[in-house]
């Protein structure tokens, strides 16, 4: 049977889906269905997540709507028969013993109610320039927040925990925020995944998050943690904006990896 699903919910992601995509149909563990969801993409995003639907573990959802991420995100585990939900943005790429490894960690640590990993930073171009955090790869450690596109849990935590569809591009943060004092949070130090972080115009990135962060100030005006996270969300915004009048944004993205790692490319998939 079964046991696992991997979500994309995409938009426009003609530049980097189809990477995405043979990354999780390179995947050592194999017995997995692949979900594509097209949030009303305009571009041809849709035709390259249809060259793949000859591949029987490969369903495609396409309603015509552009509904926005958070809604995708709450709708996914509602559409999810496996036992175990893993999360894919559609602009990174997998490493190929993501879904073997962290599926091992759940099924040997039941206690765990959602499962993140460790990741290498790539570029527009796919190198490899640094290593998230500086831990060991057998190492598991507890975790207040995730990068979002490694997160695996089973299907039952995210039907009962949805995301806050109005904290606009900074839902996963809400959540984290939401639940980590109620449930296990942990991290894999192996870094599973290769998350593609370009230092160019990153700072519109934070602009884009600011609806959120004023409605999350609003809904949890009296949380110190939900305060400091706004905060330096705040600040980021500020830095990164002046960092690139001056070109050196780059500096900034690069620095928030543990490892630096002198580009070089990897092959991802066969």
């Amino acid at each position: 049977m079964t046991e696992v699903t991997i979500a994309i919910p995409f938009y426009n992601a003609e530049k980097y889906l189809e990477q995405a995509i043979l990354s999780v149909l390179s995947q050592t563990f194999e017995d997995f269905i692949l979900l594509l969801i097209d949030d009303g993409s305009t571009d041809s995003s849709l035709k390259i997540a249809q060259k793949y639907q000859h591949d029987a573990r490969v369903k495609i959802l396409s309603d015509g709507e552009n509904l926005n991420l958070g809604n995708r995100l709450n709708q996914i585990p509602f559409i999810t028969e496996t036992e175990f939900l893993a999360r894919m943005d559609a602009d990174d790429i997998m490493h190929p013993k993501r879904i073997e490894h962290q599926l091992k960690i759940l099924k040997n640590n039941p206690e765990i109610d959602v499962l993140g990993s460790n990741i290498y930073s790539i570029d527009e171009d796919d190198n490899v320039t640094g290593k998230r955090m500086d831990l060991a790869d057998d190492q598991l450690v507890i975790a207040h927040t995730f990068s979002h596109p490694t997160v695996m849990a089973k299907t039952t935590w995210f039907k009962n925990n949805p995301y806050d569809v109005h904290a606009v591009r900074i839902e996963d943060a809400e959540l984290w925020l939401r639940t980590k004092d109620k449930y296990i949070f942990k991290v894999t130090g192996e870094p599973l995944l290769f998350y593609r972080e370009i230092g160019n115009k990153y700072y519109e990135k934070y602009f884009k998050g600011m609806p959120g962060i004023w409605y999350m100030i609003k809904k949890h005006k009296f949380s110190a943690a939900y305060f400091i996270f706004s905060t330096k969300y705040l600040l980021s915004c500020i830095v990164y904006f002046i960092f690139d009048l001056f070109g050196n944004e780059s500096f900034l993205i690069q620095n928030r990896n543990d490892i630096k790692i002198e580009k070089k490319n990897y092959k991802f998939y066969i």
